[in-house]
């Protein structure tokens, strides 16, 4: 079942590579053939075997010897990783739910890193998604679920009119549509993970020189890993810090 479940992660991972470049150009996820952003070769089956072919080739494409970036074994990768891990830690429906989670997370990932921009139609997809989820398994209280997505909404909200523009209102549409499937408890402390993760990484490329002050940087990855370890270790982290403050 590991080995299944990292295929499958892997392989996926792979389709949604193509996806996330595909779908913000509003290009088809079809047409044309998987093919070099360079040289437009039309690729073979062995020159797509997820992370094996990357390999094989030393990150360079048959045809031209251009670069092939390496955030698409990365994604592999991390999707055939995180598919293990929602394994062993959810059963039954839950790990159905889990990876249309992770799916999710993985593809605005994709988007944003690339474009800054996280679309409609993946969010309005996943929604449907996790409408139908939580139809079938809702959250422990019902309306959580309403209580996750409004609230999220509007702390984004908020916060955009704050910062005038600091952050985008495809990170808002993002937490509320986490919010719905996590409910608010989750959403929230994923939203306070983020901003420390955010703002770490941030500290990180000023002291490195690599960005100015102003620079742009996609939030949507930090909001949706935020909220995805929330999903899993909520429980643990609250209790945590609850028991330090105790002992302060």
């Amino acid at each position: 079942m590991i080995i299944m479940m990292f295929i499958c992660g892997i392989v996926l991972g792979s389709f949604y590579n193509v996806v996330g470049l595909r779908v913000p150009r509003s290009g088809s996820i079809v047409f044309p053939n998987s093919h070099c952003p360079v040289c437009y070769q039309n690729l073979l089956y062995r020159d797509n075997i997820p992370m094996l072919s990357y390999i094989l080739l030393k990150g360079k494409c048959r045809y031209c010897g251009n670069q092939i970036s390496i955030t698409y074994p990365i994604i592999e990768a991390l999707t055939g990783m995180l598919f293990v891990f929602a394994y062993y830690k959810m059963v039954d429906f839950n790990i159905v739910s889990s990876l249309a989670f992770i799916s999710f997370i993985i593809l605005i990932t994709i988007t944003d890193i690339h474009y800054y921009l996280i679309p409609n139609k993946i969010l309005i997809f996943f929604m449907v998604i996790f409408i139908a989820i939580r139809l079938n398994t809702p959250l422990e209280t019902w309306y959580d679920s309403f209580l996750g997505f409004f609230v999220s909404y509007l702390l984004i909200y908020l916060l955009i009119l704050i910062s005038k523009g600091g952050i985008g209102a495809g990170d808002m549409k993002l937490l509320a549509v986490l919010g719905f499937f996590t409910g608010l408890k989750v959403a929230l402390l994923g939203f306070v993970l983020a901003i420390m993760c955010g703002g770490l990484y941030g500290v990180y490329l000023l002291v490195i020189k690599r960005n100015k002050k102003n620079d742009a940087l996609p939030f949507g990855p930090f909001i949706g890993f935020g909220v995805l370890i929330s999903y899993f270790y909520h429980d643990a982290i609250i209790s945590f810090y609850i028991t330090e403050l105790v002992r302060l």
